[in-house]
């Protein structure tokens, strides 16, 4: 016998699992399809934490699990999700800053522009302190965007004005930089309860 009781079998199992189901959410968002991405990476979480995955391949799942919850209009438990994977990434040293990205774009779709700004206020010295203005400088660009985005819409203009001039500078500096991926569709493909 290979295993001591189930138990024994039980860890390896599930990080088998956890590990085909990530793959699987994966291949589900390269079709476009966010509503099956989101049943495998929920599929991945319940795996990943059963079988005791470290803190980082748990933050992994969690956070696409919270933008794939998000797309498909699951708001509240994609926060959940997604300040979980932040959470988990900072337990590792890992910045946050994709976490709080996706989180000031979620709560932006959802206009609480309040909590958005919040967000996108915590994320700006992260993505300082990693360098990305120099490695991904139009996503950091569209970083200050949202920000001032939602720092309008509270009505601090002045603040808004601050950070799209932040942008701005930084695609003046940067003119041939190209774009670092999609943003996420937050609210787009609202799924039907399964």
């Amino acid at each position: 016998m290979l295993c001591a009781g189930l138990s024994g079998c039980a860890a390896p199992l599930n990080m088998r699992n956890a590990e085909a189901h990530t793959q699987a959410g994966y291949a589900a968002l390269r079709k476009g399809d966010w509503d099956a991405a989101r049943r495998q990476f929920a599929q991945a979480v319940v795996n990943a934490d059963l079988g005791g995955a470290d803190a980082r391949g748990k933050g992994v799942v969690n956070y696409e699990y919270g933008r794939t919850l998000g797309v498909t209009c699951f708001y509240e438990e994609a926060e959940k999700y997604l300040l979980r994977a932040k959470e988990l990434g900072e337990q590792m040293g890992v910045s946050p800053h994709l976490p709080l990205f996706e989180l000031g774009l979620l709560s932006e779709k959802q206009g609480n522009y309040l909590k958005a700004a919040g967000y996108f206020a915590q994320l700006i010295p992260f993505m300082e302190k990693e360098g990305l203005r120099t490695r991904y400088p139009l996503g950091v660009a569209e970083a200050f965007d949202h920000y001032a985005n939602a720092l309008q819409a509270i009505g601090k203009t002045t603040e808004a004005e601050a950070q799209r001039r932040q942008a701005q500078a930084i695609r003046t500096a940067n003119p041939d930089a190209k774009p670092f991926g999609s943003v996420t569709p937050y609210g787009t493909l609202c799924a039907k309860a399964s």
